[in-house]
């Protein structure tokens, strides 16, 4: 029998709150799980995230999820307005099969020597270095100068807007964000008939860490981490700048929006990317930080822990008891609940490769497994080591059956 929108978020918000639930909430992570399993082009929801609605029905009626994951995709078309060079997408525009996932590419847009300039003024350093560097389009905000106080000094500055180059980069933003606007439209539809029409509660937006944004969006993951040996006090000074600009608004918007979840996906945190003690110093305030303002913002913080993360589990646990929620991809998961499981409702972490490879058996092996692990007081949902994308349906619909069976209370 299938649960109502009511009975999936309590049974949701009781195992968040480390209550015990009347059975183990389902919620894995999906993203092109959506295309890969039900026909859909990737390129296609990309150009229109309604064209996924079809998937994601069918994916409710075979699953019947307690939450529900939205495909957590780019829209193509502001991307090629804008001409992004910060990643690649299927179609034509970088020949890629439709079925092509899209991809990050982990480049740098902040130099060693331009830490100074972005700390003294980030803001016109966004609109005049990253923002060129990452939109071959928007070459024009290059020749800005948006420092002058003085009048006279700001008029002669004025002249800039006349500039062919820099004309041409304001059409293309109007262009753009015109369609952004037809895209956040498309996205209310899909979480509209999540919601409404198929009764399920979603995972809500996305905020990331500081620390991520500085690795991901300035310096790249692999330079981001090397900094924090290269450059610490410079690193240290961004991630905190970073966090003073975007924790307040982000959180704001996701509230405005009526969220009650906000997804937090931790990149650069893992085991092998940094040290503990470095994790303590670097990443852990900014992350605490944004935890704290999204439960003060009277939310639930949805946070992904990617990769290792054995090291950090007494770390992540100084967080309100019954606030937070963390998922985990490779972590042993017995300590997980007798650490974190403490203060927190654990989610995971069947592993994807077991979904997408692996025999029923095996499956259904996994699912009893970590059950009778993590389950026991409550404060535990079945969800997957990674996002899945491919995965054996079979395999899927034996992971969903097993869960009911051995997930109750």
């Amino acid at each position: 029998m299938k649960s109502t929108y009511a009975e999936k978020l309590e049974r949701l918000e009781t195992a968040f709150g480390l209550g015990v639930p009347d059975r183990v909430p389902f919620a894995p992570k999906i993203s092109l799980y959506y295309c890969y399993n039900y026909g859909v082009n990737v390129y296609d929801v990309m150009k229109d995230f309604r064209n996924v609605e079809p998937a994601i029905r069918a994916y409710i009626a075979d699953f019947d999820p307690d939450l529900v994951w939205a495909p957590p995709t780019y829209p193509i078309d502001p991307l090629e307005i804008l001409g992004s060079n910060m990643l690649r997408w299927p179609g034509p525009t970088h020949k890629l099969p439709l079925m092509s996932p899209y991809q990050h590419l982990d480049n740098t847009y902040l130099e060693d020597n331009e830490f100074d300039e972005f700390l003294t003024d980030p803001t016109h350093f966004i609109i005049t270095k990253l923002l060129p560097r990452k939109h071959k389009n928007l070459q024009g905000l290059a020749k800005l100068n948006l420092h002058e106080i003085y009048e006279m000094s700001f008029l002669q500055d004025v002249a800039s807007f006349a500039d062919p180059e820099v004309i041409s980069t304001l059409f293309t933003l109007v262009h753009a964000g015109k369609h952004v606007q037809d895209k956040a439209e498309q996205a209310k539809y899909i979480a509209d008939v999540i919601v409404n029409q198929c009764g399920c509660p979603t995972r809500g937006t996305t905020i990331c860490a500081p620390f991520d944004i500085y690795a991901d969006s300035l310096r790249g993951l692999i330079q981001g981490v090397m900094d924090i040996k290269l450059y610490p006090e410079e690193t240290m000074a961004c991630v905190e700048r970073i966090a003073d600009m975007s924790i307040d608004r982000s959180v704001a918007l996701a509230k405005a929006k009526g969220e009650r979840f906000v997804f937090i996906p931790l990149h650069a945190g893992v085991d092998d990317f940094m040290s503990t003690d470095d994790y303590e110093k670097f990443y852990w305030p900014g992350l605490k930080r944004l935890i704290t303002a999204i439960i003060d913002a009277g939310m639930t913080p949805y946070v992904f822990c990617e990769g290792k993360y054995n090291s950090r589990l007494e770390i992540i646990s100084d967080v309100p008891k019954g606030k937070v929620v963390y998922m985990f991809e490779q972590v042993d998961m017995k300590r997980a609940k007798e650490i974190v499981g403490k203060v927190a409702c654990i989610g995971g972490n069947m592993p994807t490769s077991v979904l997408v490879f692996g025999k029923k058996e095996q499956v259904i092996d996994e699912t009893r497994k970590l059950i009778d692990i993590c389950a026991p007081g409550g404060g535990f949902f079945m969800d997957c080591s990674l996002i899945i994308d491919n995965a054996n349906h079979e395999n899927m619909l034996a992971w969903r059956e097993a869960t009911l069976k051995y997930g109750n209370y």
